[in-house]
């Protein structure tokens, strides 16, 4: 708390006697935030307990028979999500919150089950589902409920791509996740002072994004999973590449590399991204390792360091040529990368005294 007093008293400084804030509100809201942390101990058992205490319901439903009736199960899932909604709304406990995230799942997963046993039709359920989750969004803040909320969209949508047998449009998935995640990342400033509700928001926003993008990139990225052309592959890739170009952009101008020295390095950036072209996986990867890094988002930075490492993985052991090929393909992967820091760390040394 003294540390930031003395940080407002530095902004209070820097921006001069016209600078105003309601310094009361900030205390209270950064003393209920830290509240709320207790020892991981504690958030385990906790989490624990009401995932035990959700499946000892479920046990209970099913021993009052309550799978066997449709209705049954679509106005259970309806009230319970309803239930975790006022929970989350109405309480301010940690305890309660984990309560309320089982009800939530719990409801989702019987709303959709139960319109499926009235043999609703599927795509329209998961519209419904979609809707739901949108309603959820716009209610309530509290952060697991938002990002699985999220990442039902996200699943939502691949499954009526997927039944509506058009796996092609997975293309048109991964450009909305990554013109949204790139958006999300690269105005994260504006996001956080244009309304509370988006601040709030801001943060199960990003790690849902990079999840249901994810979710795209394993589409394409796993060789089989979706029936995709393989003419057009290389659609997913264009705005990732062309993304991480513009990103490699203002990360050469944070390192304070201009002029031919950047040219050279964004052409050695274009030809190490030339061989993602047809693997679209590895590029997106490569973008959310990039976008993490320059917002100093160490959850995402890590999500999409060990996402590169199984797509390249799984790009090598996808590929219909013999080891000794492969083998030639990686060692000059290695070598171009090598290539890359070599003159990376060269350009960005400065004379320094030791």
């Amino acid at each position: 708390m003294k540390q930031l007093e003395q940080i407002m008293d530095a902004i209070r400084t820097i921006e001069g006697d016209g600078f105003q804030y309601d310094e009361a509100a900030i205390l209270s809201e950064y003393g209920e935030k830290k509240g709320k942390n207790s020892s991981v101990v504690i958030k385990v058992l906790s989490i624990f307990g009401g995932l035990l205490t959700t499946l000892a319901f479920v046990v209970f439903l099913f021993i009052l028979g309550i799978y066997d009736s449709e209705w049954g199960m679509l106005l259970l899932g309806i009230a319970l999500a309803a239930v975790a909604v006022v929970i989350d709304r109405t309480y301010n406990s940690f305890i309660l919150d984990t309560f309320s995230v089982c009800f939530y799942v719990l409801g989702v997963i019987l709303f959709a089950f139960g319109l499926a046993s009235l043999e609703v039709n599927e795509d329209f359920v998961a519209l419904l589902v979609i809707l739901m989750a949108l309603g959820s969004l716009t209610i309530t803040q509290n952060y697991v409920i938002s990002f699985i909320s999220i990442i039902t969209i996200g699943a939502a949508m691949l499954f009526l791509i997927m039944s509506y047998n058009i796996p092609d449009a997975i293309h048109g998935y991964l450009l909305l996740y990554t013109v949204l995640l790139a958006f999300c990342f690269l105005n994260e400033a504006k996001l956080l002072t244009s309304s509370r509700k988006l601040a709030q928001l801001n943060g199960p926003l990003r790690i849902g994004l990079v999840f249901c993008l994810l979710f795209g990139l394993v589409a394409v990225g796993k060789n089989g999973l979706a029936p995709i052309s393989g003419s057009y592959i290389w659609i997913s890739s264009v705005a990732s590449i062309g993304l991480i170009l513009y990103l490699a952009d203002k990360l050469l101008k944070r390192f304070g590399i201009v002029g031919q020295k950047k040219v050279l390095m964004l052409v050695l950036c274009v030809f190490t991204l030339l061989p993602t072209l047809f693997a679209p996986a590895i590029s997106g990867a490569l973008l959310i390792v990039l976008l993490s890094f320059l917002i100093n988002y160490k959850t995402g930075f890590a999500i999409g360091i060990i996402a590169l490492i199984y797509f390249v993985i799984q790009y090598y052991y996808d590929l219909s040529l013999t080891l000794l090929t492969k083998s030639i393909i990686l060692f000059s992967s290695g070598v171009v990368f090598l290539v890359f820091y070599f003159f990376f760390t060269q350009m960005t040394k400065t004379d320094e005294e030791v």
